[in-house]
């Protein structure tokens, strides 16, 4: 694409006849100096996001068109994106939650450019307005982006040997945060009163009544699940027994959280009422967001899985390359620490408060390695609901039983100061 060839009054004009535009809490608007060709022929563009219920705002100059396009493709992509620009910003604001946002994440969309079948202004339209196809364009970046990162911080550490396995290990988690204000009222929301199919009783263990911890809508989940490791529909609900005072030991008791799913069509779900002697947490609404993780020091995937020199790990006298690793944890996975919480989470990996929890689930289930064990959630405490002393509570999965949607095989484990 040439200079010689473009109007860039006539895109400019198209561009401010789609924007402003918003989703929800969130306005995307065009900012100074307007669409700018780049001497390698690419377009940029600079905008503006602002959550209007966060105040958050972000501005920036992002390439709208990369290098290499003819004008006629051009032109096409650039009116069917302004076209579609709200199925576009809804897409980030679902991903996000809204938050930390930056108009550099708009960039996705240009994924388009590399299907060949995708020429004209309707063609794009088709793939622009396609949730499923977003989103899977969205997470191949997302993924992408957090690649380079990660072999960036290597490099950097001399730890460029064990990129590889490094970023393996990636896996995206589906962090929940707080349903602010202004956003669509949604299902998903941590402790009070679970809807249950009319005639199923209050789930008890040991005759005492369990607490309900969270209650998913795999439908809002399911736009974050970049490994659709969760189902795509329905309700997911973790219950606890938090209060009878029997320990959380599958060995020798029953298990200390319950996982029950129900099914997204049901009609006769109903608030149920809790039974004399429950414990109910406040209900708090929550969204999801795509949280990226990494393991923790404690657990056993760096041991296992990687060709990392861990012996070195006395904090007096440590390694060359344990020094390093510990400089890359404090990059992508820093220890657990007050200012930073509460940290809600489904999948990806938990954030110990105390020793490796992988091995607890080992040994409730001897015939699944560490390693296999999924985190299915990790519920924090927060003021006004605490698990125990400013505890956490995190229910684990073998990969294969969460694939079979199989959640009997959870394993609950609670740690707390």
């Amino acid at each position: 694409m040439r200079e010689q060839d473009v109007n860039v009054e006539a895109l400019e004009a198209l561009l401010r006849a789609g924007l402003p535009t918003r989703h929800e809490q969130v306005r995307l608007e065009l900012a100074e100096p307007g669409p700018v060709l780049a001497s390698d022929g690419s377009l940029d563009l600079r905008l503006c996001l602002h959550n209007e219920n966060t105040g958050e705002r972000a501005e920036q100059t992002v390439q709208l068109v990369p290098a290499g396009q003819t004008l006629e493709r051009t032109h096409a992509y650039i009116q069917a994106w302004v076209q579609s620009l709200p199925s576009l910003l809804a897409c980030v604001v679902d991903r996000t939650g809204g938050l930390l946002m930056t108009p550099s994440m708009l960039e996705f969309s240009q994924v388009a450019f590399k299907d060949e079948h995708a020429q004209t202004t309707l063609q794009f339209l088709e793939r622009f307005t396609d949730p499923h196809m977003l989103q899977t364009w969205a997470a191949t970046v997302d993924a992408a982006n957090d690649e380079h990162w990660i072999r960036a911080v290597c490099q950097d550490l001399r730890l460029g040997q064990h990129a590889d396995s490094l970023v393996a290990l990636r896996r995206a988690g589906i962090g929940l945060v707080s349903r602010g204000k202004g956003m669509t009222a949604g299902r998903t929301h941590l402790g009070g009163i679970p809807e249950l199919p009319l005639g199923v009783p209050w789930p008890h263990r040991r005759n005492h009544p369990m607490t309900l911890l969270a209650q998913i809508d795999l439908a809002e989940t399911s736009r974050c699940d970049d490994e659709r490791l969760l189902p795509p529909a329905g309700l997911l609900q973790i219950f606890a027994d938090l209060g009878s005072g029997i320990a959380w030991d599958d060995m020798t008791y029953d298990s200390g959280v319950l996982v029950m799913t129900q099914p997204s069509q049901a009609r006769n779900l109903i608030v149920a009422k809790p039974p004399p002697g429950a414990e109910i947490l406040p209900h708090r609404a929550m969204i999801p967001a795509v949280d990226p993780t990494l393991p923790p020091l404690d657990s056993p995937f760096y041991h296992d899985l990687t060709g990392l020199d861990l012996t070195g790990d006395d904090p007096a006298r440590p390694s060359e390359e344990f020094a390093a690793f510990i400089g890359f944890l404090n990059e992508f996975h820093p220890p657990l620490s007050d200012d930073d919480r509460p940290r809600h989470r489904l999948l990806g990996y938990a954030d110990p408060l105390q020793d490796d929890p992988w091995q607890h689930c080992a040994t409730a289930e001897p015939t699944t390695s560490p390693t296999q064990w999924q985190l299915l959630a990790q519920i924090d405490s927060e003021p006004g609901a605490q698990l125990g002393d400013n505890g956490l509570v995190y229910i684990f999965i073998p990969r294969d039983a969460l694939m079979a949607a199989d959640f009997a095989r959870a394993h609950g484990v609670w740690q707390m100061h």
